[in-house]
């Protein structure tokens, strides 16, 4: 699980810092060496299959342009998506060249299940040494909450001292690193207060059912006063246990887009941003476990119980 993985990801930077420094296609770069041609305009609804994942990195005028009209037609301030595209942008430029993926120009559909993106070492190298940055990225939880700030309302939120994130044990440990050192995230302490009210892990049972996380999740949240703003935008989240906690492993922002679904994610610390598309709400669900089992498969670790939800309901 990703909380594992996080204690993996800040072993790699302490490595990478002593060395010097302080998450299949083609590769279309910003200098470009090839035009990419605008989409056709049609007005049939396409049909993403089950057993194919319909995606982009972002890395050209073209997607970028496509999703960011998605997203203010869903009704996001237009400030909070200049900044995430800012960060798109740093971040495909920063990592171009990492040896363990291609970052996809236009839409591509591919019969696979989820991207890999690759082992975590390599992407971290290339961040940390390669380019030099004395700071972690964007993770999951920050640009999806970048994107959703407005639709979350809490009216209990914890206090500071009860973040969990101070220590590097915690869940939320690197969330704290990236918001507090890298330059491009600017959450001022009313944003960053609220996000770590939603995300701050549920108390549980240790080896609970997933409707019992649910239903701890759904408590607490009613305790700290959480609610969302129905429209057309939603927070996803999937969430593991950890010994006798839950907490949202991966998050990303699902916009509905006429009769389908656009699913927008950090995919990783130091792995690319990508706009995927889905037909159903069931695929989204499918595909953020799949998101997750990947890591642990590749880690050899267990996914367990998990739950995914959609706001503060369960799918």
């Amino acid at each position: 699980m990703k909380k594992r993985i996080g204690g993996l990801l800040v072993a790699i930077a302490v490595s990478l810092a002593a060395a010097g420094c302080k998450e299949g296609a083609s590769v279309l770069e910003s200098s470009g060496m090839e035009k990419e041609m605008p989409s056709p305009v049609s007005s049939v609804q396409p049909d993403y299959q089950d057993g194919t994942l319909t995606y982009s990195n972002l890395a050209g005028d073209q997607s970028r342009r496509e999703v960011e009209e998605i997203l203010l037609a869903a009704g996001i301030p237009e400030k909070y998506v200049d900044m995430l595209f800012l960060w798109v942008n740093d971040f495909n430029q920063c990592m171009s060249k990492c040896e363990t993926f291609h970052l996809i120009d236009g839409f591509v559909t591919e019969d696979i299940p989820v991207v890999d993106y690759g082992d975590y070492y390599p992407m971290s190298t290339a961040w940390f040494k390669t380019n030099q940055r004395k700071y972690g990225d964007v993770l999951c939880r920050i640009a999806a909450f970048l994107l959703m700030q407005d639709q979350i309302t809490a009216k209990a939120l914890i206090e500071e001292e009860l973040w969990e994130c101070w220590q590097d044990t915690q869940w939320l440990y690197s969330d704290n690193d990236a918001i507090s050192n890298n330059p491009l995230i600017d959450f001022d302490q009313k944003q960053q207060s609220l996000y770590y009210t939603v995300y701050n892990p549920v108390t549980i049972t240790p080896g609970c059912p997933a409707e019992e996380m649910a239903a701890c999740i759904s408590e607490e949240w009613q305790r700290r006063g959480i609610s969302f703003a129905e429209g057309r935008v939603s927070l996803i989240t999937i969430w593991t246990q950890y010994e006798a906690q839950t907490a949202a492993a991966h998050a990303a922002v699902l916009v509905q887009d006429g009769d389908a679904y656009l699913l927008l994610e950090k995919t990783n610390p130091q792995s690319p941003y990508q706009a995927t598309r889905f037909s159903t709400v069931e695929q989204v669900k499918q595909y953020m476990y799949e998101s997750i089992h990947i890591e642990d498969v590749r880690y050899d670790m267990e996914t367990g119980t998990y739950i995914v939800m959609e706001n503060d309901r369960m799918l």
